[in-house]
């Protein structure tokens, strides 16, 4: 067995959520440095304790010599690429007004009235093709059409309406299929003020619902999403059904090294 760590999340503003993509990848990244394991043999993984016990799992991935690069996300020689097994997050649709779908419609064309035709009595809302909710009602997930993304560039988002939505526990999910790029296979927006971050740049872990979602969709087993905040990313996931895991591929480099004495 790989040497197993414990692990919890932090948003900037306190709050403890379940999963975070990036803190995992920089967590896996660390102990991937031959110094911090102890057993040769296992240096190339490591597993981590998350809240609710929740079981996660890290490779790293060393790419056979004079190799090419295979995908759009593959790293430099000095970088780490690292394979994270996330839990796999079914998305159960809201079909009907007792399960709140008018709320987020409304939700929807509050939050971003600026990108709807004024000459529309419907909103965003019209651009709306799919709503769903997470495992617990965690996250929502919001497929609009791609027209429908295109228009949210640049557009100023009232978070109040997104906040007040009472459907969700963590983030909104606004997504779309990318029709028109080249190795992506769907584009993604991640809005959080229910934990104090607006909209985040890149969500590792909104992946574990929109890789099997545009799976399905898409008839894929590996799939490639675009994130599309002012930063932005590319996010590759590998699905796993059997094993009811996403592994989610990313790279980090380490940029700087050193050590913390604390007084006890």
């Amino acid at each position: 067995q790989p040497p197993t760590y414990a692990i919890r999340y932090y948003t900037r503003t306190g709050v403890e959520v379940d999963l975070c993509g990036h803190a995992t990848l920089a967590a896996a990244s660390v102990l991937f440095h031959p110094k911090k394991i102890e057993d040769p043999k296992q240096n190339h993984k490591v597993a981590f304790l998350a809240k609710n016990d929740v079981d996660l799992q890290a490779e790293l991935l060393v790419p056979p010599a004079n190799s090419q690069p295979t995908t759009p996300l593959s790293s430099s020689n000095k970088a780490s690429r690292v394979a994270m097994k996330f839990p796999w997050k079914h998305v159960t649709s809201l079909s009907s007004e007792n399960d709140g779908k008018e709320e987020v419609l409304a939700m929807m064309s509050r939050a971003f009235s600026d990108a709807a035709d004024s000459g529309q009595s419907s909103g965003f809302a019209q651009y709306v093709l799919y709503i769903g909710t997470t495992d617990v009602k965690e996250d929502m997930l919001i497929e609009v059409s791609e027209e429908g993304f295109d228009l949210l560039q640049g557009v100023k988002v009232d978070y109040g309406a997104l906040e007040g939505c009472k459907g969700y526990s963590r983030g909104v999910i606004i997504c779309c299929v990318a029709s028109a790029m080249p190795s992506v296979d769907f584009r993604s927006r991640f809005f959080g003020p229910k934990v104090g971050i607006d909209e985040d740049p890149v969500t590792g872990s909104a992946h574990c619902s929109l890789g099997p979602y545009f799976g399905d969709k898409l008839g894929k087993t590996v799939v490639v999403g675009r994130q599309e905040s002012d930063r932005g990313g590319l996010v590759e996931c590998i699905l796993k059904p059997d094993e009811g895991r996403v592994c989610i591929v990313g790279t980090a480099v380490m940029t700087v090294s050193g050590q913390l004495s604390i007084a006890i």
